[in-house]
C-alpha cells in the first residue's frame, strides 16, 4: 500500500503543479510561484482535508530536484564568461552577502530566534534567483548588453557561493554555532575537493565522450549521465560535503564538451520534473497561517532585502569601475530570492531546524520579491532620469574622476610585464598545491585503514612517487617567479654595476631559497594533519628527496611529457567536440526552424534615385531588412561591401532576405521606374555557420568582428534559440551558439568557418 500511496501522492502533486503552472504562465509569472501555490493548496495546513499520505517519502524524492538543478548549473558553467566582469562581480557579491547576513542575523535576534536560524536566513537572502534573472533579461532581448553580462557573472559566482554556504551551514546546523576557523578550513577543503575532482574528471571525460558517441544511443547516454551524477554526488557525501556540490561538479566536468548539448537535451525533462516536485513539496510544508502571522516581518524583510541588495550591488559595481547606469540595471535585476533559498530552507528542515517562522519568511519573501522584480526593473530608466536631475553635478564629476582613475590603475596592471610573467606560474603553483594536498588526504585515509604495517610504508613510497610531477612543477614555477623578481630588483641603476656574474647568481639563489621556505611553511601548516608518522614519514621524506635529487632531469622530462599529453588530449577533444557539436546543432536548428530566405539580384537603373548615394545613406538594411552580399560592377564582383559604397548606374546588387523584404528593397533600388536587369550568375556560397564559445569573434558585434571587411562575407540572418533575425543590424552582438546565415565567396566562407571555431 505504501507504493500506491507514493504514486497517489505524486499524481496529485504533479497534476496540481501542471494546472497552476499553466495559469501562472498565462499571467506571465514565474513557474516557481505556481509550484509553491500548488503545494500550498494540497498541503495539510490550508484545507481541512489533504489527499496526500506520506510526506516523508515525497521530501526524499524531491531532493533529486536539487541534484538535477545543480547538475544543470554546472553543465552551463563557463569561466570564460566570468573573466571580463570578475572584479565587479566579486566586489558586488561580497558587499551583498555581508549585508544580507547582517540583515538575517538582526531579524533573527529581533524575533528571538537562535543565532543559527538567523544565519540560515542570511544565507537564504544572499542568493538571487538565476531563473528569474535570466528570464527577465531574456524576455527583453538584452543578453548581449553590458549589464546582462555583469548580472550573469554575479550569478555564476553566487552558484559557487551557494555551494560553500550549503557546506558551511550544514556544519553550523550540526554544531549549533559558527566557528570561523572551521569555515576557513571547510572552504579550503572544498577547494581541494573541487580542483582534484574537476581535473581528474576532465581527464576522464574525453574517453567517456568518445565511448558515448560511438554507442550513439540516447538511452545509454541518459543512464550514464544519471549514474555519473549520483556517483560524484555520493563521492562528495563520502567526503562529508553536500550532494549538491557533487552534482554541480558532475555538470562542470562535461561542460563545453562535444555532448554537453545532447546531455542537456536528454536530462532537461528529468530536471524539470524533479525541480517541479521539489518546489511543490516545499509548498506543502508551508503553513499559510504562519505567513499571515508573520506578515509584518515578511514585508519588512522583503523591503530590506530588495533595497539592501540594490544598494550593495550598485556600490560594489561602481567601486569596480562599472558605469553607474550599467550598475543600476544589473543591480535591479537581482532584487529577489529564489530556488536556492528553498534549497537552504530544505537543508534547515533536514537538520531539525523546524522553526515555522523560517519557512514562512522564506516563502513570503520569495513570492513577493519574485513578483515585484519585473516592476522594480522597469524603474531603471526613471531612476536614471531622477539621478541626473537630483544628484549634484559635483557627485557626477567625482564618479567620473574615480572611474577614470580605476581604469588607469587597471591599465597599469595589465601592461605590467612582471604580472604578465608571474600570473601563470602562480596559478600553476596554486593548482599543484591543492592537488598535492588532495593526494595527501586520500593517502592518509588509506593509511588509516592499513595500520602500522609494511603496506602502509609502501603506500607512502608510492605517494612520494606520484607527488614528483607536482613538486617539479612547483619548483620550476617558483624559479620563474624568482627570476622575474630578481630582474626587477636588480634593474635599479645603483645595483647594475655590482649585480653581475656571481653576485647575480647568489642573489637568485637567496631569493629562491626565501620564496621556497615561505611556500614550504605554508604547505606544512596546511598539510601537517595528513602527513605520516614514524617510519612511514621517513620513507616518504627519503623517497621524495632521492627521486628529486637523483632523477631531476628525468622528472622534469616526465612532467613536461605528462603536461603536454594532457593539454593536447584536452585541446584535441575540445576542438573535435566543438566541430561535431556545431554541425549537430546546425542540423537540429535547421530542421526545427527552416529559414525562408531567398536570393534576388537587382540592377540599378540609370535614373534611379539611389544613384550616387551610399548604402549608409539609403539605410537599406534598417529600412527593408535586406542584406547586400555582393555588387557586380563592370564585370567585377565585389564581396567586401562597405556601408560607404556609392551606388552607380547598372550596378548589379545581390540581396538576401525574406520575400516581402526583397520586394521592398527592389522597390527602393528601382524607385524611378527602371526595370531590373536579368540575373547574372554571381559566384556565391549560401550556408549556415555556428558561433563557438572559443571563437575570437564571440562577444563582438557584427561591426567589430569585421566579417564583411576581413572575410568578404555578409551575415544575412542570425538565429538565437527560437529567435530569428533576418538582416541583423551592425550592432548585433555574436553569442555562443548563434546560428549565422551567411553569403559570400567559397574561400571567404571557409575562412570565416575556421574563425568561428
Amino acid at each position: 500500500m505504501e507504493e500506491h500511496h507514493l504514486l497517489h501522492d505524486l499524481g496529485w502533486l504533479m497534476a496540481a503543479a501542471a494546472v497552476v503552472s499553466i495559469a501562472l504562465r498565462a499571467l506571465r509569472q514565474p513557474a516557481i510561484i505556481g509550484y509553491l501555490l500548488a503545494g500550498l493548496l494540497l498541503g495539510p495546513h490550508l484545507l481541512p482535508w489533504t489527499p496526500l499520505h506520506d510526506s516523508v517519502n515525497l521530501q526524499s524524492l524531491s531532493e533529486l530536484g536539487v541534484l538535477f538543478l545543480m547538475f544543470y548549473i554546472g553543465l552551463e558553467f563557463d569561466l570564460s564568461k566570468l573573466k571580463p566582469v570578475a572584479p565587479a562581480a566579486v566586489l558586488g557579491l561580497a558587499l551583498q552577502t555581508i549585508l544580507m547576513v547582517m540583515i538575517g542575523t538582526s531579524v533573527g535576534q529581533w524575533l528571538g530566534w537562535r543565532a543559527v536560524e538567523g544565519l540560515f536566513l542570511g544565507g537564504i537572502l544572499a542568493i538571487s534567483s538565476s531563473m528569474v534573472c535570466f528570464n527577465l533579461i531574456g524576455e527583453r532581448g538584452d543578453m548581449h548588453r553590458p549589464y546582462a553580462q555583469l548580472t550573469a557573472g554575479v550569478l555564476i559566482l553566487e552558484d559557487i557561493l551557494a555551494i560553500v554556504l550549503l557546506v558551511v551551514l550544514a556544519g553550523v546546523g550540526v554544531s549549533g554555532q559558527l566557528d570561523y576557523g572551521m569555515v576557513g578550513q571547510t572552504t579550503f577543503l572544498v577547494g581541494i575537493f573541487v580542483v582534484v575532482v574537476f581535473l581528474i574528471g576532465k581527464l576522464i571525460a574525453p574517453t567517456a565522450v568518445a565511448m558515448l558517441e560511438k554507442i550513439g544511443n540516447a538511452e545509454t547516454m541518459t543512464l550514464f549521465t544519471v549514474g555519473f551524477i549520483f556517483a560524484v554526488s555520493l563521492l562528495a557525501e563520502q567526503a562529508e560535503f553536500s550532494l549538491a556540490l557533487g552534482s554541480f561538479l558532475a555538470g562542470a566536468i562535461f561542460s563545453r564538451s562535444a555532448i554537453s548539448h545532447e546531455i542537456e537535451r536528454l536530462t532537461t525533462p528529468i530536471r524539470d520534473f524533479f525541480s517541479a516536485l521539489f518546489f511543490v513539496t516545499i509548498g506543502t510544508l508551508v503553513n499559510p497561517f504562519d505567513i499571515w502571522a508573520y506578515k509584518g516581518t515578511i514585508l519588512l524583510v522583503t523591503a530590506m532585502m530588495m533595497l539592501g541588495k540594490f544598494i550593495a550591488c550598485w556600490v560594489g559595481f561602481v567601486l569596480a569601475a562599472v558605469p553607474p547606469h550599467v550598475a543600476l540595471r544589473a543591480s535591479l535585476s537581482k532584487v529577489q530570492i529564489g530556488e536556492f533559498g528553498f534549497v537552504i530552507a530544505a537543508l534547515a528542515l533536514s537538520l531539525g531546524l523546524t522553526n515555522p517562522a523560517l519557512k514562512a519568511v522564506t516563502t513570503g519573501v520569495a513570492v513577493i520579491s519574485i513578483t515585484l522584480t519585473p516592476s522594480a526593473f522597469s524603474l531603471g530608466p526613471i531612476m536614471e532620469r531622477w539621478a541626473k536631475r537630483l544628484v549634484p553635478d559635483q557627485i557626477h564629476s567625482l564618479i567620473r574622476i574615480y572611474l577614470g582613475w580605476v581604469e588607469t590603475v587597471k591599465f597599469t596592471f595589465r601592461s605590467s610585464s612582471f604580472l604578465r610573467v608571474v600570473r601563470r606560474p602562480l596559478l600553476r603553483v596554486a593548482i599543484d598545491f591543492l592537488m598535492l594536498t588532495g593526494l595527501l588526504i586520500v593517502a592518509s585515509l588509506g593509511a588509516g585503514l592499513l595500520g602500522d604495517s609494511t603496506w602502509q610504508r609502501l603506500l607512502w613510497g608510492g605517494v612520494a612517487l606520484a607527488a614528483i610531477p607536482f613538486l617539479v612543477d612547483i619548483l620550476r614555477s617558483l624559479d620563474v617567479v624568482t627570476l622575474a623578481l630578481s630582474e626587477i630588483a636588480l634593474s635599479h641603476p645603483s645595483l647594475r654595476l655590482i649585480a653581475k656574474g656571481p653576485v647575480r647568481s647568489l642573489w637568485r639563489i637567496g631569493a629562491f631559497s626565501l620564496i621556497l621556505f615561505g611556500f614550504s611553511g605554508l604547505f606544512l601548516i596546511a598539510c601537517a594533519p595528513y602527513f605520516p608518522t614514524g617510519t612511514s614519514l621517513l620513507v616518504f621524506a627519503l623517497t621524495t628527496a632521492v627521486l628529486l635529487m637523483v632523477g631531476w632531469r628525468r622528472a622534469v622530462k616526465l612532467q613536461s611529457q605528462l603536461e603536454f599529453a594532457v593539454m593536447s588530449s584536452m585541446e584535441d577533444a575540445a576542438r573535435t567536440g566543438a566541430q561535431e557539436a556545431m554541425q549537430g546543432a546546425i542540423k537540429a536548428m535547421t530542421r526545427r526552424n527552416p529559414w525562408p530566405v531567398e536570393l534576388l539580384e537587382v540592377a540599378v537603373p540609370k535614373g534611379a534615385l539611389v544613384v550616387g548615394r551610399t548604402l549608409r545613406q539609403i539605410n537599406l538594411r534598417r529600412e527593408t531588412g535586406a542584406t547586400v552580399v555582393a555588387v557586380q560592377r563592370t564585370g567585377v564582383t565585389h564581396y567586401d561591401i562597405t556601408p560607404d559604397l556609392p551606388l552607380s548606374p547598372e550596378d548589379h546588387i545581390l540581396l538576401v532576405a525574406e520575400k516581402a523584404q526583397l520586394n521592398q528593397a527592389s522597390e527602393l533600388l528601382t524607385a524611378v521606374g527602371g526595370a531590373a536587369a536579368a540575373p547574372t550568375a554571381l559566384p556565391h556560397q549560401f550556408t549556415r555557420l555556428l558561433v563557438a564559445p572559443t571563437s575570437r569573434l564571440c562577444g563582438q558585434t557584427l561591426l567589430e568582428s569585421g566579417i564583411r571587411s576581413e572575410f568578404g562575407v555578409s551575415v544575412v540572418g542570425l538565429q538565437r534559440g527560437d529567435k530569428r533575425i533576418t538582416g541583423p543590424a551592425p550592432d548585433e552582438c555574436l553569442h555562443d551558439g548563434d546560428l549565422l546565415l551567411v553569403m559570400g565567396p567559397e574561400d571567404g566562407v571557409a575562412s570565416l568557418r575556421e574563425a568561428l571555431v
